[in-house]
Parts: C-alpha cells; sequence; structure tokens
C-alpha cells in the first residue's frame, strides 16, 4: 500500500474473464477474482531477491495473457521475456515464473497463438518473432556452433539468443499487428502494421509469402482491430484524422470515419516535438536511452530538451492546432526537442475494438492517447458511389482524466457488453505531476447501448461492484518512488509515433509571423524563432542552392546559352560537349 509520503504505480492494462482479472500495475502482475474481487496473487508478494530483478527490470512494457487464462507473459526494459503462471504460486500469493528468455530487440507487442503454445513478439526493428511457451535454452555446443559460424561468415544473419523464430520483417518499427479469427480464417494470417503507414497481411507461419497489402494511410498506424462479428473486415488507425475500414482479403478500402474533430477537444496531453529532422527515429534505446547519453562538446546544454507534458482544457486554447501526423511514441524518439517548441496536442489512436448491443448491432470503440474520452460508433452505413467518408454516429463518454487503456467484454449472463476503461487518477492537468490529494476511481466500467456507450444497469453494476471496489481501494496499491514515476512516461508514445521532418524552406516560412513581409529581419532562437540547429540547416541548405544557380544556370546569356567564363571565380566549369567544341571552332 502506498503512504501519504508515495505514491502507487498506476494501472497500465486491465484482462478480464468470469473468472480472473488480471491488471498490470507498473513492473507487477496483480490477479483478482473476478466475482469476489479478492487479491489472489501478485508478483509484489514475491521474495526479496524476485523483487529485486523485478525492479531492475522496469516498468512492464508489453503484456499478454492467453485465452485459457493460464499464462501471462510480460516484458520490461530489460527485454526479458517472462512466463508467469496465474495458478499456482507460493504460499503467500506470489505469482510463479515459468520460464524466462531474452529477446535480441525491445518488443512493442505481444500475441499468445489461440493454443497457448506459441507467443509472438513485434519489435520496434520490424521483425516478428515466435516462441514456443516451453523454453528449452541452447546447450554449450550448440552455442560454441553458432560463435564459429559467425565467425566464418559475419555477415550472416545472427542467431535469436532464445530460439525464436522469424515470422516476418518490416522496414519499420511495428506499432500492431493480429491473427485472424474464424472458421475460414483461423490463425492462418498474420496482420501487421507499422510506422511507415504499411499495412500487411502475410501468411502464418510463413510470413514470407505476403497475401494482400491495405494501403491509403498517410500517417502512421498504431491500431487494428477485426470484429468477430464479420472476420472479413479490418478496421485501422493512428495519426490520420480519420479510422480506414478495409477488406483485407482484397486490400480493398471499404471506406472511411472522420474522427478527427471529434477526439481533438478531448485530447489534454500535449508533448513537445522530438527530432525535428527525422533522423534514427527507429533507434534502439529511445527517448530514455538518449537523454541518458552525453555529447563532447555539449555539456552546456546537459538536461536540456526534456518532453513536457502540459494539461489543456478539454476544449483546448483558442487558435490551438493538433498535429495530425502522430508521431508519438514509446522509446523510438531520439533526437532532441527543438529550443522553445511549444508542447503540441498529437493524434495518435491507442486502441480499437468493438461489441454488440442488446438489439445485436456491432458498435466500434477506440481511444486516444492522452484524450479524457472514449469513443464509440455503430457500424457505419455503407456510402454513396465515389464517397470515402462512411456514414455513422460518433459518441463519446468523457471521464475528465486521460484514458489509459480500455477493454471491451462481450456480454455475459445477460448482462450488456461491458468496458473496463483504465484512467490515470494522478493527472491534475498541471504538468500530470499528481499533486493532487484527491483520489479518483482508476477503473470504470462502462456499458454498450444502441446510443452509444452509458452507465451500466444497476444488475451487472451490482455484480462487478466487487471486483471494482478491489481495484479501486488503496490496498491494491503498488508505491513507486518518484524517481520512477518522473522516469515512467505513459504518453511517450505521442512523441515517438510521429516522423516530424522539416526542411528549410518550411522552417523558413513556418516561423514566420502572421502578417511579416518577406523583408523582416530573420527571427532567431533568442526571439522565439529558428533554433541555432535550423539556422544552421537553413543556412546549409542557402549554400548548397546558391552553388547549384552558379554551375548550373547562373551564367546563362540573354540568348540561353552558357557563359563559363560569368562563372564566379573558384566555381567549376561545365565542360562544354565535342559538337558544341565544333560549332564554336
Amino acid at each position: 500500500m502506498a503512504t501519504p509520503e508515495t505514491r502507487p504505480w498506476p494501472f497500465t492494462r486491465v484482462f478480464y474473464s468470469p473468472e480472473k482479472t488480471v491488471v498490470v500495475s507498473g513492473p507487477h502482475v496483480l490477479v483478482f477474482d473476478s466475482k469476489s474481487g479478492e487479491l489472489q496473487r501478485s508478483t509484489a508478494r514475491l521474495g526479496e531477491r524476485d523483487q529485486e530483478d523485478i525492479s531492475k527490470a522496469g516498468p512492464i512494457q508489453c503484456v499478454a495473457v492467453d485465452p485459457a487464462f493460464k499464462y501471462v507473459a510480460t516484458v520490461g526494459d530489460d527485454k526479458l521475456l517472462k512466463i508467469w503462471e496465474l495458478e499456482g504460486g507460493d504460499d503467500v500469493g506470489g505469482l510463479k515464473l515459468f520460464n524466462s528468455r531474452e529477446l535480441p530487440k525491445k518488443p512493442t507487442g505481444l500475441l499468445f497463438t489461440k493454443d497457448s503454445q506459441t507467443i509472438l513478439t513485434s519489435d520496434k526493428f520490424g521483425d516478428v518473432f515466435s516462441y514456443p511457451l516451453v523454453y528449452v535454452p541452447y546447450t554449450d555446443a550448440e552455442i560454441a556452433q553458432q560463435k564459429a559460424d559467425e565467425a566464418k561468415d559475419p555477415y550472416a544473419s545472427h542467431t535469436n539468443p532464445s530460439n525464436g523464430t522469424l515470422v516476418l520483417g518490416h522496414a519499420s518499427p511495428l506499432n500492431a499487428m493480429l491473427l485472424t479469427h474464424s472458421a475460414d480464417f483461423e490463425e492462418k494470417y498474420i496482420i501487421t502494421a507499422d510506422r511507415d503507414e504499411h499495412i500487411r497481411v502475410s501468411w502464418y507461419p510463413q510470413g514470407y509469402n505476403v497475401e494482400m497489402y491495405c494501403l491509403g494511410h498517410r500517417k502512421f498506424v498504431s491500431a487494428l482491430h477485426i470484429p468477430q462479428s464479420d472476420p472479413t473486415v479490418l478496421v485501422s488507425g493512428g495519426g490520420d484524422p480519420v479510422l480506414k475500414v478495409w477488406d483485407w482479403m482484397s486490400g480493398k478500402q471499404k471506406g472511411n470515419v472522420e474522427v478527427a474533430e471529434v477526439v481533438e477537444p478531448y485530447i489534454v496531453v500535449k508533448k513537445a516535438r522530438w527530432g525535428d529532422d527525422g533522423e534514427n527515429d527507429g533507434e534502439e534505446g529511445g527517448e530514455t536511452k538518449r537523454r541518458g547519453k552525453k555529447k563532447k562538446g555539449k555539456g552546456k546544454n546537459k538536461g536540456k530538451g526534456k518532453a513536457e507534458e502540459e494539461a489543456g482544457g478539454a476544449g483546448g486554447e483558442e487558435g490551438e492546432s493538433m498535429a495530425v501526423d502522430g508521431t508519438a511514441g514509446g522509446s523510438g524518439a531520439t533526437s532532441e526537442p527543438a529550443a522553445g517548441s511549444e508542447p503540441q496536442k498529437v493524434l495518435a489512436i491507442r486502441r480499437i475494438s468493438s461489441a454488440v448491443d442488446a438489439d445485436g448491432k456491432v458498435h466500434y470503440i477506440f481511444s486516444a492517447i492522452g484524450a479524457t474520452a472514449v469513443f464509440s460508433f455503430p457500424s457505419p452505413e455503407p456510402s454513396p458511389e465515389n464517397d470515402p467518408m462512411l456514414t455513422t454516429t460518433i459518441s463519446h463518454f468523457d471521464f475528465g482524466k486521460p484514458v489509459i487503456d480500455f477493454l471491451a467484454v462481450p456480454s455475459i449472463a445477460g448482462d450488456p457488453a461491458l468496458v473496463f476503461v483504465v484512467l490515470d487518477p494522478s493527472w491534475t492537468g498541471n504538468h500530470g505531476d499528481g499533486s493532487s490529494s484527491e483520489r479518483t476511481d482508476r477503473v470504470r466500467l462502462l456499458a454498450v447501448s444502441s446510443s452509444g456507450l452509458i452507465q451500466p444497469p444497476a444488475e451487472a453494476l451490482a455484480r462487478c461492484e466487487p471486483l471494482l471496489k478491489a481495484l479501486n481501494d488503496s490496498a491494491s496499491d503498488i508505491p513507486a518512488s518518484e524517481k520512477d514515476l518522473k522516469a515512467f512516461d505513459l504518453y511517450s508514445e505521442l512523441v515517438s509515433l510521429p516522423k516530424y521532418v522539416a526542411r528549410g524552406p518550411e522552417v523558413a516560412f513556418s516561423t514566420k509571423a502572421a502578417g511579416e513581409d518577406s523583408g523582416a529581419a530573420t527571427p532567431t532562437a533568442a526571439d522565439g524563432g529558428l533554433t541555432k540547429r535550423e539556422l544552421g540547416r537553413l543556412k546549409r541548405i542557402t549554400r548548397v542552392e546558391e552553388t547549384k544557380a552558379k554551375v548550373l544556370g547562373g551564367g546563362q546569356s540573354e540568348a540561353g546559352a552558357a557563359t563559363p567564363q560569368d562563372d564566379a571565380e573558384g566555381q567549376p566549369q561545365l565542360k562544354r560537349s565535342k559538337s558544341e567544341s565544333s560549332e564554336a571552332s
């Protein structure tokens, strides 16, 4: 339990079944009885040695629970894939570690297959690997043979350190993946989406066979969903102002659902740009690791350029605009934010799901990173021919606190479909410092109705009340130090997902105030205009363009013939062709 001097880790994920509910809180996993709300097991109850290992691993970045709710897979900052047993454990209620293995790169997602015997991982280098549930380490002889093979051919692909099998690879970081379901497509295909706007449909497990591409996004793709009610439909979203609906087998786009205008008023978490030149966006180690590096001769800038979080009202400030680009993201950003750059709203879809109401109508549910509301819309009607926008109405439920994640639960025992929503209770509207003494619920419950998301009916709420009470009770708090909480950024994807690429002419134009004439003085970093880095880049581009003009076109006469004699002194002259030399003579 957290003390008045400490704050608890926030909840980041919730997995629900009628028997068990699994919750992720910082570096720990908690298992509750779904009916009584009793906290059955927790990694926080393990011994001192295990606690040290968990603390070193850092907050859980990726997690998955198998369909049978027997195992939970977690990965922290240490890149160790840990499989925990949800049943069994020690006498004091700790989880039992089934096995642990090292991953080659930091993962972006985890996924169990239907039989729970295989775990799929996606990573920042665009690869998907599969790992067996039962880990059999390499023998000493196999390791020696691998080293010998690598010595013979240093350019060959390195062996996966944990017996992983490469399924497929992209050219940029992967943000989302899923396996197809239904009787016709039962895990026959794997659909992946990356930061470079690509959605790929590949065979599984023969991922080298590409079945189809779904192309049309202009920004990163961070969320994919196939509804249980119609497994031929794929809904995708990310940094674009629309969600796209696909027939994924044919790659045909069925239409778009406009979401940007609806979501923008509820985005309250804003971030300063990182990496205005888009360099090394996918480099492993990410934002946190880059901040710790020191550059030679740059000691004066120590501590400069931390990403800022700023609260904005639900409606935003007048004249405020949202970056519908979406470069957000956990640990993929590596460049420092431009000096004096203002935090801004960024559209980045966190999750897309679906549920069926009492009338059998499908409702799509989605959330955006840093937004205080969860949004939903009924299955859209087909649009008229040549109209890409689908006809539907988007509704929302606003909590007043940023939504971290949500989980849609199908109708059970006559109850309507429910939605568990995980909130950031420490956010106060003042840089998210969590200084407010008022305790708010971190998990809320909604129901799906024909009109959208509503408060659950009394009967459904009564059945879930013990669980909700336990989830929101201080007895479930896992204390965290202020240092750990400051290092743990719930909204880092608002920085790593988008790709900000500023070119010289664009930089010069964007930094001019409205109504400023072209003859005005060039703004400087001190004036809140161009930074030194941007000025240097602009000057370099200008010099290159001037040189091109002098060499290629700067010495033309009125007749259009090149006159190298008029070129600036010291500039290279164009070599005349043989035919031109003959004519001149």
